[in-house]
């Protein structure tokens, strides 16, 4: 038995218990007056007297299984009465007050939109484009140093670092030696070449006035931070020799602040440039939102994962370099059907959502599309307004299995239209040899057929589905259908009933 009939088996027989406890209610109306009496034949199948007409009899918990008496199933089960009442309009009918004792529950189906999203884990970072290197233009020694650790904050225009550079002292001796010759005495720009070279060399401007105002050179010079950060490398100590272009200092202004996530390889696809983003500290237990400016161009080859950054301010830098933070990342709004995702049945082969009709109830294939949260999208199969179940639809979908309404719907067709091919089958009689379920095939010998020029022989006739051969035996005869074939190809049975069945 395949993994959909057990799933059918068990809800059959959990209909049969629940039915049978509800006062048997699988009911579509009342008791026909003048009904068939106790054991007399309607269609080849005893009637059980209750008025009603009996269609077959099974067990519910091999619902395949159809026999035209009452006596014991495969599994040496008590067959019970399959009613012709259960079904109406291609569905089940089942009564409120065993709809209320299964619990079941219905939802329309709605318009809506659906905005998928996606979850990440990112990590505060130093914003890179905020971080300054202090530097001497000149060689030289440090002398004295006024940060002595990292993670010290420094404020802007602070002194930092007192620098001695031998190049530079004399390159002010020279330019104040310049300033006390008359101009008609030396070249033409010469002081202001020198003025220039000061400048060059690093020598901030207020020392520089000074000494055009008859100050004496300085020794040394102050280092100030070019901005306000929080010290995060120390690049030479006091008394260190420092070249041009080596950092004495590195400093991060950390009022802005980078959070980067991890996004999966499979779901790169939904992000993008721009995306919102609700991210949520741990820590404090706040979320903030912002935007996904930069999606890094390379993978990890290892996790298989991208990264997305997303700058946030950092007031009062509560949000500590280093920190996790949980990420919601929302794709772009699209709109569809939808229905709660609990009212969707899924057998592997096909989906289905048993739909409220004319007061029954019918299985409907149907086209799923993004499934968001508890929402399942609809794109095929379903309009606006249908009423489906969404609590108990197993058990009516084992119940509709039983009057063949799922049979009809596997293979893609109404009910009319099920009838038309049904009124266009060939007709047999014959004796069943031997079945090969496994094989899918069935031997019988049958009698002449002149729709199609047949005379009496025993064939081998492959079947439509397995269920076909199940309940039937070796010397039974019965009565089979099939489509009429190509020229030349073998016939495939789509039923085979006892004899005078229907």
């Amino acid at each position: 038995m395949t993994p959909t009939n057990r799933k059918l088996a068990a809800g059959g027989a959990a209909i049969a218990i629940l039915a049978a406890a509800a006062g048997g209610y699988w009911a579509l109306s009342d008791r026909e007056p003048g009904g068939a009496a106790k054991g007399a034949l309607v269609n080849g199948v005893v009637q059980d007297g209750s008025g009603r007409t009996v269609l077959y009899w099974y067990d519910p918990m091999v619902p395949l299984e159809r026999y035209n008496g009452p006596g014991k199933s495969s599994m040496n089960m008590d067959l019970q009465p399959k009613y012709a009442e259960g079904a109406a309009g291609g569905g089940v009918r089942i009564s409120p007050a065993v709809q209320q004792n299964l619990g079941i529950r219905t939802a329309r189906v709605v318009f809506d939109n659906l905005a998928p999203s996606l979850s990440a884990v990112g990590r505060v970072e130093t914003d890179e484009r905020r971080i300054v290197e202090v530097q001497t233009l000149t060689p030289g020694f440090v002398e004295q140093l006024t940060v002595r650790a990292v993670g010290e904050p420094v404020a802007r225009g602070s002194r930092v670092a007192t620098v001695y550079s031998p190049d530079l002292f004399g390159a002010q001796q020279e330019y104040a030696a310049l300033l006390k010759i008359r101009r008609s005495t030396i070249t033409p720009g010469l002081r202001q070449a020198a003025r220039q070279r000061l400048q060059l060399l690093g020598l901030p401007e207020g020392v520089i006035r000074s000494l055009d105002r008859g100050g004496r050179p300085q020794r040394d010079y102050a280092l100030v931070a070019p901005r306000s950060g929080v010290v995060t490398a120390i690049g030479a100590r006091p008394g260190a020799r420092v070249e041009p272009g080596q950092s004495i200092l590195t400093l991060a202004d950390l009022s802005q602040v980078l959070v980067v996530a991890e996004i999966p390889e499979a779901a790169l696809g939904q992000v993008r440039i721009g995306q919102p983003v609700e991210i949520t500290v741990p820590a404090y237990g706040e979320t903030r939102s912002g935007r996904i400016d930069y999606v890094f161009p390379s993978l990890d080859a290892a996790a298989r994962t991208a990264r997305v950054r997303i700058t946030l301010a950092n007031p009062g830098g509560r949000l500590k370099i280093g920190m996790f933070a949980n990420l919601t990342i929302a794709s772009a709004a699209t709109g569809g059907l939808v229905v709660p995702g609990e009212a969707v049945i899924s057998t592997g082969t096909r989906d289905v959502v048993i739909v409220q009709r004319q007061g029954g109830f019918v299985p409907v294939e149907v086209e799923l599309g993004r499934s968001v949260g508890e929402r399942t999208e609809i794109r095929r199969g379903l309009a606006l307004g249908d009423v489906v179940v969404a609590s108990g639809q197993f058990l009516i979908d084992s119940e509709a299995s039983l009057t063949g309404v799922i049979e009809r719907l596997s293979r893609g067709q109404s009910p009319a239209a099920q009838q038309q091919r049904r009124e266009a089958l060939l007709q047999g009689v014959g004796v069943i040899k031997s079945l090969e379920p496994a094989a899918r095939r069935v031997t019988i010998t049958h009698g002449p057929m002149p729709a199609i020029g047949w005379p009496a022989m025993t064939m081998t006739f492959p079947v439509a589905d397995v269920s076909v051969l199940r309940g039937h035996k070796a010397g039974e005869r019965v009565r089979f259908a099939f489509q009429r074939p190509a020229q030349g190809a073998t016939p495939v049975i789509e039923q085979i009933q006892p004899e005078g069945g229907r």
